[in-house]
């Protein structure tokens, strides 16, 4: 975690036990890391997380319910642990429950809490609880900053608090974009690029489930790229919809000229693409470019054949003209949707994870070079105006896309065909098979 997250705004949450600290933080951050039981006295380390509102993100700090005089050893040291956090803290959040009501033990975290009682926010939760709406004014006797009735199991009362809070404890613009970077640099990006009007926005909204964008049968309507956060099955993947590309002699100067800049950079910061294609019209030239790009770039490739209840011919015949018109992304997994009512999904994030999966492969260099000899004793590289090539050794450079470094005596052996051959089976020792794999020859002198 780089030095501008640890110093990201700082949010502690404090309570007595089983007042719903960590349902509370769970909701927050938007994933159960911190454990919750219908027990008192469960968390007792401190546990954080980054929790985001309104573009902006603190650091969410849980700790173990307070007991100051309970004959448990762990208990006095989480009193301790939190001391330790509160002078640090930039808010603190006291959580009580409103079904109890105001209790001696409240009282006495409130004493504690009185030196810092102008950054303290009183959370009411368990408000839908019967019978808590009569205690609810017992807590505003407690001198501190504000109070919020809410229920952290349903989200009720939320906003109102997430809302001062970051208004509170703001957060310098520069620093929030670093953080996101932190959160976002284990997450795929996928570019959805594809010509005007072979229904990308609609496949878009779909896979973020709402109206995002413009849909219009008006080809070239979207212009703008917009980055969306999607959460499917436990895993986030971040969506960026581009402008369609027409051919550039079609471009005019001015907005669609921009619109194609934006898919072009939408692709240079993606991991992978998802090459929309018109089932109905197949695979044109502008497509074929498209998928070159991403080639060339060393981006990962899903092919998304959409309109499938339009396509002319029967799906394995589409798929096997638009293999031979890609010939060169033979790696790239095709899908079948129908955006309009959601058909294929499914398939095409099961494409998408199979992708990321190959295009974070990580090798050790032993098994790399391994890879390497088997090759070579079947098929080794040509010689060069009669000597022999020489591999001394390989390594994996890094991933994303995989780079294989291979150390060799004459990169002038090195011809296109034979590359393709090496790649070909180093895919297959490596079990890449869904992602580029990029082979970068260096030449060494001969000791």
């Amino acid at each position: 975690m780089g030095e501008s997250a640890v110093n990201a705004g700082k949010v502690v949450i404090v309570g007595r036990p089983n007042v719903g600290k960590s349902t509370l933080f769970n909701k927050l951050v938007g994933k159960r890391k911190s454990v919750v039981e219908d027990k008192p006295g469960v968390t007792r380390d401190k546990i954080e997380d980054f929790a985001k509102w309104q573009n902006r993100i603190f650091r969410l700090v849980d700790t173990g319910g307070l007991m100051p005089n309970a004959q448990d050893f762990f208990l006095p040291k989480v009193r301790e642990q939190v001391e330790k956090e509160l002078p640090s803290a930039d808010a603190i959040l006291f959580v009580v429950d409103a079904k109890e009501g105001l209790t001696s033990l409240d009282e006495e975290i409130a004493q504690m809490l009185l030196p810092y009682k102008d950054k303290v926010f009183v959370v009411i939760n368990k408000v839908d609880s019967k019978g808590a709406k009569q205690n609810l004014y017992d807590f505003y006797v407690l001198p501190f900053r504000g109070f919020y009735p809410v229920s952290s199991i349903h989200g009720h009362g939320l906003a109102e608090l997430l809302d001062d809070l970051t208004e509170f404890i703001k957060t310098d613009e520069k620093q929030k974009e670093e953080l996101l970077k932190e959160e976002l640099k284990d997450i795929p990006k996928i570019a959805l690029i594809g010509r005007p009007n072979v229904g990308k926005s609609s496949l878009f909204n779909r896979i973020v489930g709402e109206e995002r964008t413009i849909v219009s049968p008006i080809a070239g309507t979207t212009v703008d790229a917009v980055d969306t956060l999607v959460e499917r099955n436990g895993k986030k993947y971040l969506f960026i919809d581009t402008a369609g590309v027409r051919r550039p002699s079609n471009v005019e100067y001015g907005v669609e000229f921009f619109a194609v800049n934006r898919t072009l950079n939408a692709i240079e910061r993606s991991d992978i693409s998802i090459l929309v294609i018109d089932g109905k019209e197949g695979v044109t030239h502008q497509d074929q470019r498209l998928a070159g790009l991403t080639f060339r770039r060393g981006k990962g490739l899903v092919i998304d054949i959409n309109k499938a209840d339009l396509l002319p011919v029967s799906p394995d015949e589409a798929e096997r003209q638009v293999r031979k018109r890609l010939f060169f992304v033979d790696y790239a997994p095709v899908v079948f949707t129908i955006a309009t009512t959601g058909e294929g999904i499914d398939n095409l994030f099961s494409a998408i994870d199979l992708v990321w999966e190959d295009y974070t492969r990580k090798h050790k260099t032993s098994y790399v070079n391994n890879c390497i000899r088997k090759i070579i004793r079947s098929n080794p590289p040509p010689s060069y105006r009669g000597k022999p090539t020489k591999i001394y050794y390989a390594f994996q450079k890094k991933t994303r896309p995989p780079t294989v470094v291979v150390i060799t005596n004459r990169i002038e052996s090195w011809k296109d065909h034979y590359k393709k051959f090496f790649i070909r089976r180093l895919r297959e020792c490596l079990n890449i098979h869904y992602a580029p794999l990029v082979l970068e020859i260096v030449e060494r002198e001969e000791d």
